[in-house]
């Protein structure tokens, strides 16, 4: 059974840090066997030229596959010089994650027991 992961990213530079993680996933071809990776943008507000990325769309084909996608978010982020923060929402469940790598882990697997 299939489900969609949004990935969203905030501060100052959100969009490139979006495009960033999204390259990432990628290249990781282990995470692409058990994932559909897309960026979808938001329409443009007014004045604005061209779409904005928004959010990382993951249709994730299998559960079992959440320590591998902690894993690899877990080591996107250790290769960012400040860490992003990064909101995942799954169903109802919105996660955000600002902290350091152990409450990330914590925090992703928490939000996974509540929406089983």
């Amino acid at each position: 059974m299939s489900e969609t992961v949004k990935l969203r990213m905030g501060g100052d530079f959100a969009e490139q840090e979006l495009r960033s993680l999204y390259e990432w996933l990628m290249r990781d071809l282990d995470a692409l066997d058990y994932m559909d990776v897309r960026l979808q943008s938001k329409d443009p507000e007014p004045g604005e030229m061209g779409d904005t990325l928004d959010l990382i769309s993951l249709v994730v084909t299998s559960s079992l596959q959440w320590p591998a996608f902690i894993e690899t978010l877990s080591r996107w982020r250790g290769t960012r010089r400040h860490l992003p923060q990064v909101t995942i929402e799954r169903g109802k469940t919105t996660v955000v994650v600002s902290a350091a790598e152990s409450e990330l882990v914590i925090r992703i697997i928490e939000a996974i027991k509540d929406h089983e």
